[in-house]
């Protein structure tokens, strides 16, 4: 179980909303039957967004995500005039937000958590404001990008996670996740460290401007699924986020 995907597709269908590409009614009843289920699931534990293997975790990304759900739901019903329970939207996407600032949030450090209860940090956080979770600029997450620098930067790039994974070995920095660094330290008006971050990651590409998932910066050697679209897609919403800062 992956419960982030329901807010990734919200999302998308929003934004396909704005472009003026907005959902009949067999559509929202699709939309409708994955707000449902990201209401009734998110208290669960799940895999997430980097598929996990050991035991399921409440992720907090997979949270914030369901929330992304109930949040673009509520918005669309409000736009077109669908039928939706929106009382009962609304109270869960309110609990949502509640337990992961209660549950997915160390008050001594200030920063967001990889998992409920768990000190482990991870890049996904890194995704929080580019989602509405949080603002760029709240003090939380200003910790928690500072932190997520110094526990997972290698080299300038970063790891997904430090987490036991089940899996033998080890693996490359994973190259979206500095993007997504980049992303951040441009919206919080912190440009000199993103132009680094940027030009960093930048550099992993191979001599066709091609990215691989990851890189390992001891040997150069591009890692993982090859060429990788989430790769492409970070470098894209880096640069925008620069070429948007004064």
């Amino acid at each position: 179980h992956q419960h982030d995907v329901y807010g990734e597709l919200l999302d998308l269908a929003w934004s396909w909303h704005h472009q003026g590409h907005s959902p009949d009614a067999d559509d929202w009843r699709f939309l409708v039957e994955l707000v449902n289920t990201a209401a009734e699931r998110w208290r669960t534990p799940d895999r997430g967004i980097w598929e996990l293997r050991g035991r399921a975790r409440h992720l907090v990304h997979s949270k914030a995500m369901c929330w992304v759900a109930l949040d673009r739901g509520l918005r669309l019903a409000a736009d077109l005039g669908f039928p939706a329970p929106v009382a009962r939207w609304t109270a869960t996407r309110a609990a949502i937000r509640a337990a992961v600032e209660r549950r997915g949030y160390d008050p001594e450090r200030g920063v967001f958590t990889q998992a409920f209860g768990r000190a482990e940090l991870d890049a996904a956080l890194l995704l929080l404001p580019s989602v509405g979770f949080v603002a760029w600029d709240d003090p939380r997450m200003l910790r928690t990008v500072d932190a997520v620098r110094r526990e997972l930067e290698v080299d300038g790039l970063l790891l997904r996670y430090r987490t036991a994974d089940g899996l033998e070995g080890t693996e490359g920095t994973f190259v979206a996740c500095t993007f997504w660094l980049a992303e951040c330290l441009a919206r919080q008006g912190r440009t000199a460290e993103a132009r680094t971050a940027f030009a960093t990651a930048s550099a992993t590409a191979n001599d066709l401007g091609l990215f691989a998932e990851e890189f390992d910066p001891a040997s150069g050697t591009l890692l993982g699924n090859f060429p990788q679209a989430l790769t492409h897609l970070s470098h894209i919403a880096a640069a925008v986020a620069l070429a948007d800062t004064p």
